[in-house]
């Protein structure tokens, strides 16, 4: 017989949750933004863009989760690792299913110390700001 493991899935619900908690943020920040939630592949679960925001930031953030998930990590160390020393990661754009987007501004949601997903944010008017909000965003996840 063989030998099943459990996964824990971020679900719809907590990914609204998610979002919600970045708007607010984007709100007290007086900033828009597009905020995305996916999964731990990569695949969006849901986006949602403040009004106002550049229409070009909701793929970005879309990018940015998925490039976050795929590397497993926030995108801020992808950014700094690319300006500091490894320029040739800038070619590593089939990497995920969507746009390779090595911004700041995606964290992973961590739930049970397992990476379930990961959201970002783009549009709100800086790097930093979307940063803020992104981590923000995350701190709805209690392990």
């Amino acid at each position: 017989m063989a030998d099943f493991t459990t996964k824990i899935v971020l679900g719809l619900d907590l990914a609204k949750a998610i979002a919600k908690r970045a708007s607010e943020k984007a709100s007290e920040l007086n900033v828009g933004g597009a905020i995305a939630v996916v999964d731990d592949s990569g695949n969006l679960i849901y986006l949602e863009k403040i009004d106002g925001t550049m229409p070009a930031a909701s793929n970005i953030a879309i990018g940015k989760a998925a490039t976050c998930a795929a590397f497993k990590r926030p995108t801020r160390i992808l950014e700094e690792l690319i300006q500091n020393q490894r320029i040739a990661m800038l070619d590593l754009s089939g990497i995920t299913n969507t746009p390779y987007v090595p911004l700041m501004g995606a964290y992973p949601i961590y739930i049970n110390d397992e990476i379930v997903g990961a959201v970002s944010v783009a549009g709100a008017e800086t790097g930093e700001n979307d940063e803020i909000i992104a981590l923000y965003a995350c701190e709805i996840v209690v392990n």
